[in-house]
């Protein structure tokens, strides 16, 4: 099987050239013989981007020399070799070096010159490519796979996989940030914002052990929902993160925002900066909900022992109405259920001296008190937004961090990370996870 190639030029006369031949073996053929190997689909397409990227620098190099003032032919000074790496393997091209024309004028510069056409070392899809093998896995695995599969004329280097994924970064984070507002999509829905923290290790020399990285989800009606995540100690603060995303998805000042979180102050601040206006905080349910739950089944392991029921009678009334109370946004009742349960465990204080379970079990309601008093205005009728099918919990959150930062940082990858370089890596996940990486490749060529 012989493989040729049929060129076109502006001029209209074609050119064939033989890229690549295929020879089989028809007596004793297996299925090892059965169509094209890797090395021969890989050896062809390596010829075929050479040929079309040298054509399209031949096209590129006959309309530059045409002078665009006076319509002469400038004359040729030399030709230079220039390399590309491409996703189908390295091309190394002759380009002319065009003489001055005789009018005085210099070359054009623009759309379709060979200084455009030629303007990096890597194209733009390599690029894209390599950054999201490198988000997903290790550098040195996006390296190894990579390597399996595009040719290249020697191994590709996981250093390459982290500097060009670093450019990918910063490209996507440079027009999240400087992106207007979509006032064209915009509607009047609220915009609801799910956030949250995951901890991932830091590199020897930085300021602590594990650093925070602030992420979530920014939901918004009739637009799939958008992921974040931020680093600290990076140019881009996290509000700027968040407030990007946020513009994405069709927020505008003075539209109401609804922040769902576990309650962390610093959680909530980061929305207030971003907006710079007043929001709706909700109380995650499941946080809440596992309080309760560590309250219930210390009271069950303890009931029972030495007829506690007689003496921490508010107690074994109290612990069974908690749940609903919360549930419905009882607020005030059921922190004064909890003031009783806190007043009778004081006076029979005697008894957490035998009993370590009833211990547990005051520092245990101790601390749901100070839970509801710095949420107090957080908590809410869950039992109405769940049957109205409104959201109730930050689970939207905790499946970004899971997704986003678990899956690449934490788990079994237990890799130390500088803020910058996990910064990175989490904008170009986000960007992989929401399917803007695709999307994005115009943007990022402006």
């Amino acid at each position: 099987m012989n493989v040729w190639v049929e060129l076109v030029g502006v001029d209209g006369l074609p050119q064939r050239r033989q890229i690549a031949v295929v020879e089989r073996i028809v007596d004793g053929a297996c299925l090892d013989d059965l169509g094209l190997s890797l090395g021969e689909g890989k050896a062809i397409q390596r010829r075929l981007q050479e040929e079309l990227v040298q054509f399209q620098t031949d096209q590129a190099g006959q309309q530059d020399r045409k002078c665009h003032d006076c319509n002469r032919l400038r004359g040729v000074h030399d030709y230079r070799s220039r390399t590309v790496h491409s996703l189908f393997g390295l091309c190394r091209v002759r380009v002319p070096r065009m003489r001055i024309c005789a009018c005085g004028k210099t070359a054009r510069s623009g759309t379709g010159s060979i200084e455009t056409l030629l303007s990096g070392r890597a194209t733009p899809e390599l690029e894209r490519i390599q950054a999201e093998l490198g988000s997903r896995l290790s550098f040195r695995e996006a390296a190894r796979v990579l390597g399996l599969f595009v040719s290249a004329a020697r191994p590709h280097n996981h250093r390459t996989v982290s500097n060009r994924l670093a450019k990918v970064a910063d490209q996507i984070e440079k027009w999240d940030v400087a992106s207007p507002y979509r006032i064209s999509r915009a509607s009047e829905s609220a915009v609801s914002v799910f956030i949250d923290g995951a901890y991932i290790r830091a590199v020897p020399g930085y300021q602590s052990r594990h650093f925070e990285i602030a992420t979530g989800r920014v939901v918004s009606q009739g637009r799939p929902p958008r992921q974040f995540a931020a680093a600290p100690s990076v140019t881009t603060g996290k509000h700027d993160v968040v407030r990007a995303a946020m513009r994405a998805q069709g927020w505008l000042p003075g539209r109401d925002v609804t922040v769902f979180s576990d309650g962390e102050i610093g959680l909530q601040s980061i929305v207030l900066s971003a907006t710079r206006q007043p929001v709706t905080h909700i109380l995650d349910w499941f946080h809440l909900s596992m309080r309760l739950r560590h309250i219930e089944q210390a009271w069950e392991g303890i009931k029972h022992v030495h007829d506690l029921n007689i003496y921490l009678w508010d107690v074994a009334v109290h612990v069974p109405r908690l749940r609903h109370l919360l549930w419905s946004g009882y607020v005030r009742e059921a922190t004064r259920a909890v003031k009783h349960m806190l007043s009778q465990l004081d006076q029979h204080a005697w008894l957490r001296h035998t009993n370590n379970k009833l211990k547990r079990l005051y520092e245990l309601v101790r601390n749901l008190r100070t839970y509801l008093v710095q949420n107090k205005a957080s908590i809410v009728d869950y039992c109405r937004r769940y049957w109205s099918g409104q959201p109730i919990s930050s689970s939207p959150a905790e499946s970004a961090a899971n997704s986003l930062v678990n899956a690449r940082m934490n788990k079994k990858r237990q890799m130390r990370w500088s803020p910058i370089g996990a910064h990175r890596v989490l904008q170009v996940r986000a960007a992989v996870g929401d399917g803007r990486l695709k999307q994005a490749k115009l943007a990022l060529a402006a």
